[in-house]
């Protein structure tokens, strides 16, 4: 198994303390560093075990990094790339765990004096759960993580990406950044919105008193950070309104349906969805 000897964690929220804790139980990283700009929320992921050493200047987090995972809001992208600049050498790599990739991108060629050590990634979990408190190295196992090389992408920063996530027993996946956003605006970043939605409807409409265990599951992702989402929602604006729309063409079929009592035509919707689910679930989990 690949190991290098220190990875930097750029931002130690959930999902960078996640993978620090991850990369040290899987022995991939002799070392962990963590840097916030909040030094307290550094030393919180170093007191729950996600990092080695805490830093609130990424300076000195970099200095004897061989991999550094950018796990911040993608509102500071730019700004972190921008910090990054004037530290970059040919033996540090650069990656993250962006939600979407071609605004990261597009980001890294605009501020990193050379972005070919960066290679935009994503791994597909998460919680609704917040800060290095949460921290989980079992989001990872057997969940999708997607990689978007660049032609020009230096190899042995893909080669070191990839054992990263292998590590941490992820199902690599590699497509172009646009490929990725338009999938994650469908299965990532439409199901918050739907949740969102659906505890709108039920603040107009009521039923709380009555909801249980299936409206507390459909309406779990709502829960999650809304600057995160506000963020999330608009770097990928044009796929999620695509995603929105082909919604709302489902929806108004469904009403249709129901508006003239067609029975069979929703039996054949539902059986449709149950048949794909459960496709999915077999192929994925099993």
């Amino acid at each position: 198994m690949t190991q290098i000897n220190q990875l930097t964690i750029i931002g130690t929220g959930l999902l960078g303390a996640s993978v620090g804790l991850a990369a040290k139980q899987s022995g991939f990283a002799k070392k962990v560093a963590g840097v916030s700009r909040n030094l307290e929320s550094a030393e919180k992921a170093a007191s729950v075990g996600a990092i080695d050493m805490p830093f609130d200047k990424i300076s000195d987090s970099l200095a004897d990094a061989d991999l550094a995972v950018i796990a911040v809001p993608l509102s500071g992208f730019d700004y972190i790339f921008s910090l990054i600049a004037p530290l970059q050498r040919p033996n540090l790599f650069i990656t993250d765990v962006g939600s979407t990739k071609s605004s990261v991108i597009a980001s890294a060629k605009k501020h990193l004096t050379d972005p070919t050590l960066f290679l935009g990634s994503h791994p597909m979990a998460g919680s609704e759960k917040q800060g290095p408190e949460s921290a989980s190295a079992n989001l990872f196992p057997n969940k999708p993580c997607i990689l978007t090389p660049e032609p020009d992408t230096n190899r042995n920063l893909i080669n070191t990406v990839t054992a990263l996530w292998q590590a941490l027993s992820m199902n690599i996946l590699t497509m172009t950044p646009e490929q990725h956003d338009t999938q994650t605006a469908v299965v990532s970043h439409l199901p918050h919105a739907a949740a969102a939605l659906l505890i709108q409807t039920a603040n107009t409409l009521g039923g709380y008193d009555v909801a249980s265990t299936g409206f507390r599951d459909t309406t779990r992702l709502a829960s999650s950070n809304p600057p995160m989402r506000v963020d999330i929602m608009s770097a990928n604006r044009p796929a999620l309104i695509t995603a929105l729309s082909q919604y709302r063409d489902q929806i108004t079929n469904l009403m249709a349906i129901l508006e003239s009592n067609d029975r069979q035509a929703l039996l054949d919707l539902l059986t449709l969805s149950q048949t794909s689910r459960d496709h999915w679930l077999d192929d994925s989990f099993h």
